[in-house]
């Protein structure tokens, strides 16, 4: 059975009204990047938040890459730039 593929992810300038009102009520201050999944983070509103966090209403972090997040939101996926 094949693999299904993700869908494919945007530029976060290309993200729909909703999702750009989302991540504009991100607090962002600090991430760190490792080659270890595991030990990724990211610092949003004070708190630390790993990989598959809920980050608010429908918005999921789904990946911490080394200079940008891959965010979820109601199935588009976008990536922000740190």
């Amino acid at each position: 059975m094949p693999a299904t593929a993700a869908p494919a992810v945007a530029p976060i300038q290309e993200a729909s009204a909703a999702l750009k009102r989302e991540v504009a009520k991100l607090s962002i201050s600090g991430s760190v990047y490792s080659d270890d999944p595991a030990s990724r983070f990211v610092i949003v509103h004070g708190d630390v938040v790993h990989e598959g966090a809920t980050l608010g209403p429908d918005l999921v972090l789904e990946q911490i890459r080394p200079h940008e997040l891959v965010l979820r939101y109601k199935g588009q996926r976008m990536h922000h730039p740190l």
